[in-house]
């Protein structure tokens, strides 16, 4: 693979595609840790939302009522009565409601669990919010307790009365979401640790390290045992994820930013743009041009 060990020294400056912060979608009043609030509440201009940026936070959206159609990532979900999504930083989402929607919205910065005595890594308890995690919507099973949950928090929240009493509630709707989150996906809540650091890894650095025996070793086991792992959890090789990740970025880039071709392939660590189109078509039938320009037209 033609691809550059590490970033290119000068680009042109371009418009990527812009990071979203909670202050940027509720107003500088909003807390600057964490949102929490009613779906039926949005502007009339996010009843069709389309988000060609990356948000900052972790989310989740919680709808009671209301048709639509979610997507996460180029992934569709029909919105029905009581579906749950999960979003982690950095994923593309849109959605259009067909019915008027209710329902609740949470969403926390990274390192709000930390400053107030969890880990850094707390957010990686959370199945649902795991690198690797392909099950972004489930449907509630105890809706009545899930709403009530919210109910309080966000009774909690507006009184600004207890900042550790909103720290445990916020603990609570996430904790409830793993309850659900475990009776939907009973078989797929497990994760090795090894996997774990092979995709906060591959987040870090899939633009420029494209091979598994560098994930392996940086892991401290074999490519061998690391395909072994991806093959059992996922049912495909550390290759393909590393790829499908690679090609997840190209398509975000495509759709959601302003850079060319060219200055894609660069920023992905493409020295030949023959290769990278190849590359692009051999996983997507479509090449860089003609996805851009039919996924654009698409309404």
């Amino acid at each position: 693979m033609k691809t550059l060990n590490s970033p290119p020294k000068k680009q042109t400056e371009i418009k990527n595609i812009p990071m979203v912060h909670l202050t940027d979608v509720h107003g500088e009043d909003q807390n600057s840790s964490f949102y929490v609030g009613r779906l039926e509440e949005l502007p009339n201009g996010f009843q069709t939302f389309d988000s060609s940026h990356r948000h900052s936070y972790y989310a989740l959206f919680y709808f009671m009522e209301g048709e639509g159609t979610h997507s996460i990532d180029f992934h569709s979900h029909t919105i029905t009565e009581n579906s749950l999504f999960f979003l982690r930083p950095g994923q593309v989402h849109s959605w259009i409601f067909s019915k008027p929607v209710k329902g609740f919205a949470l969403k926390i910065y990274p390192d709000y669990l930390s400053e107030h005595g969890g880990q850094v890594t707390s957010f990686q308890n959370y199945p649902f919010f795991q690198l690797g995690n392909e099950n972004s919507k489930l449907t509630v099973e105890g809706a009545e307790q899930f709403k009530n949950d919210f109910e309080r928090l966000l009774g909690e929240k507006n009184s600004k009365s207890n900042s550790s009493m909103t720290y445990l509630l916020i603990q609570l709707v996430l904790q409830q979401s793993l309850k659900e989150f475990n009776t939907s996906f009973a078989d797929k809540i497990s994760i090795d640790s090894k996997l774990w650091n092979f995709f906060r890894l591959l987040e870090n650095h899939f633009k420029y390290q494209k091979t598994t025996s560098y994930y392996a070793k940086q892991i401290g086991t074999s490519s061998g045992n690391l395909n072994q792992l991806c093959q059992k959890q996922y049912g495909k090789s550390a290759k393909a994820i590393i790829q499908e990740r690679l090609v997840l970025e190209i398509k975000r880039l495509l759709l959601h930013s302003d850079l060319n071709i060219n200055q894609i392939a660069l920023t992905l660590g493409f020295v030949d743009n023959s290769y990278f189109s190849k590359f692009f078509k051999s996983h997507t039938d479509s090449s860089p041009e003609t996805f851009r320009q039919l996924k654009r037209k698409l309404p």
